[in-house]
């Protein structure tokens, strides 16, 4: 089997490599489709008891091989995800989540060349190997048109009742006392005896210290907010090409040639971030990025950052910097 598959990678490299770049054709849904399966076999990872490869594939293209794709590129990359799924299953892989492929210009490639990136997106819950994606519907031959389950509600709170609280009676409010006491008959028209203070004052301090006050609520400990930049400041963003000082407008990050922070890097997108000031200090914004912005190794899509913060957008970290003079 080893030596077939050496043929017939050398026929693969032969037809595309050759015949592609002499004529310069278009670059057509099955070779994409051949393209994202060899990746997926590439780039396995071997564990313990299963295979695990990438579920996320990005396909870069020239503008206008991406031109020919716009009539139907939704359902391209239906179609892609589930040939993707199919073939994932038949070798045994393991996804750790759904299969999706997205489709981006790329402007310094030729018509008929493309690049392909691929990388573990995990996305809970699991999706298994014998059923179609969540949220994209699969054609028919690769078991399409099972409807998702409904996502159920999470449990609500348990309500902790309070206890009463024993009322406090007024020796000297003959009213209040009239109104907590039980009913008797009227008595007959004789002199009412005098009324002695102590034994309704004694009897309600008895029931208030006999009643358990309630738990204290136990209260969340609220996060200190990030501080504010200092006015008189100067604010710098260092990233691995240069540095750019932050200013009151917002900075674009991204991998075209136009943002104010250029990456050149397949796994930024074009304008993949974007950093401005605010009240509370620099906010950092993703802008519907492929990959996304990690802060501090958590994925966001807004937040606020200081200095310290570690951004991590590709494969490149950048950092705010606060410099004096």
């Amino acid at each position: 089997m080893g030596f077939l598959r050496r043929i017939e990678s050398r026929l693969e490299e032969v037809f595309e490599g050759g015949i592609g770049r002499t004529f310069r054709s278009h670059v057509q849904p099955v070779e994409l489709a051949r393209k994202l399966t060899k990746e997926m076999d590439d780039n396995k990872v071997i564990s313990v008891q299963q295979v695990y490869v990438p579920n996320a594939y990005t396909v870069f293209l020239a503008p206008d091989d991406r031109e020919q794709f716009l009539a139907y590129e939704a359902r391209l990359r239906t179609e892609l995800a589930g040939y993707l799924t199919e073939h994932a299953r038949r070798e045994g892989y393991s996804l750790p989540g759904r299969a999706r492929v997205m489709i981006e210009t790329a402007d310094e490639l030729e018509v008929g060349t493309f690049g392909i990136a691929a990388e573990m997106e995990e996305t809970p819950p699991p999706v298994a190997m014998d059923s179609p994606p969540a949220a994209d519907a699969l054609p028919a031959e690769f078991g399409g048109g099972a409807t998702p389950p409904a996502e159920t509600a999470p449990p609500a709170a348990p309500v902790v009742p309070i206890p009463p609280v024993a009322p406090i009676i007024d020796p000297f409010a003959v009213d209040a006392v009239d109104e907590f006491a039980p009913a008797a008959p009227t008595p007959p028209a004789t002199p009412a005896p005098p009324v002695v203070p102590a034994a309704p004052v004694i009897a309600a301090a008895a029931v208030a210290a006999t009643t358990p006050a309630p738990d204290p609520v136990p209260v969340a400990p609220v996060a200190p907010p990030v501080a504010p930049p200092a006015a008189g400041a100067n604010w710098t963003l260092i990233w691995p090409g240069g540095e750019v000082a932050i200013g009151g407008n917002a900075i674009v990050i991204g991998r075209s040639k136009d943002c104010d922070v250029p990456l050149a890097d397949g796994n930024v997108s074009r304008r993949h971030a974007e950093l401005g000031r605010s009240e509370e200090g620099f906010v950092l914004r993703d802008l519907d990025s492929t990959n996304g912005t990690m802060v501090n190794g958590r994925r966001i899509r807004s937040a606020t950052i200081g200095a310290g913060d570690e951004i991590t957008i590709g494969m490149s970290t950048l950092r705010i910097e606060q410099r004096h003079g």
